[in-house]
């Protein structure tokens, strides 16, 4: 079962080339920010449950035949919709190289199918969404709506370890004018004097402030707010505790759920 047709689409949110199957379905190659490739194959009229199919690399007919796989991982099915995050680079390298994608079904009593991809016309895709994977932002709005940075004790310099992740942030906000505010919050633990816990609060909240509007996040879209010692997440009577205390806490909010896409920053 195959089709010659590959087709592109993608932006800094996602990039995704999918194959026709005719007579079966869809296979699609994924890449997503700060996540792994994955592999679906999408049925039109075959539906399992807790059920793993085999998908291999192997020569296509007019190429020189080898016996072993290029490689192989595993397909895991839940309804029409299998899907694999495991050795997914390997399958786009076939890609590029004329490589066909072949997957072993044995849905049982006595029934298999094998579903191929056709390689033909795939160079050009492939190289489509490399440029697609290069440009996506750093990290999915699940990962940048709520960060939290910790601080040293009695301290309210930023560390540089938390520098990629102001970077995703701002970048996200550039990109999605769905986010309409920022909402900085400082903390302290329950150690020292109250008013200085208070400050200290507020001045490691105004510091990450400083560094996203550095990084071209609008000032009118942040709000600050600082609240010393209220509001732990951790006991203040441990050392682990008190560290996860010394925080802020970025939030991102949406105005909806859907996602704008700035058409000045897709790329397509």
């Amino acid at each position: 079962m195959e089709k010659s047709s590959w087709e592109f689409s993608g932006n800094i949110f996602h990039c995704e080339i999918s194959h026709q199957v005719d007579g079966f379905g869809d296979f699609m190659l994924t890449a997503t920010p700060g996540d792994e490739l994955f592999i679906s194959l999408t049925a039109d009229w075959l539906s399992l449950r807790d059920h793993a199919s085999e998908i291999i690399i192997e020569s296509s007919s007019w190429q020189q035949q080898n016996n072993a796989a290029f490689a192989q991982s595993e397909l895991n099915w839940q309804g029409h919709t299998a899907k694999t995050s495991r050795n997914s680079a390997a399958f786009l390298e076939a890609l590029e190289q004329g490589l066909t994608w072949q997957v072993n079904i044995d849905p049982g009593k006595n029934i298999k199918y094998k579903v191929n991809s056709s390689p033909v016309s795939t160079r050009a895709i492939v190289r489509e969404f490399r440029l697609c994977k290069q440009n996506l932002l750093p990290k999915p709005f699940s990962y940048v709506r709520r960060v939290d940075m910790q601080f040293n004790s009695n301290s309210t310099h930023l560390s540089p370890e938390y520098e990629q992740d102001l970077i995703a942030i701002a970048r996200y906000i550039a990109a999605d004018d769905n986010v309409t505010e920022v909402l900085i919050d400082g903390h302290a633990d329950a150690s020292g004097d109250h008013f200085v816990n208070l400050q200290l609060s507020k001045e490691r909240a105004y510091e990450v402030q400083a560094r996203l509007i550095e990084l071209g996040v609008p000032n009118t879209m942040i709000q600050v707010r600082h609240h010393g010692t209220r509001n732990p997440i951790a006991s203040n009577n441990s050392a682990q505790g008190r560290e996860l205390n010394r925080r802020v806490m970025v939030r991102l909010v949406k105005t909806n759920n859907l996602t704008a896409l700035k058409t000045q920053k897709a790329s397509r």
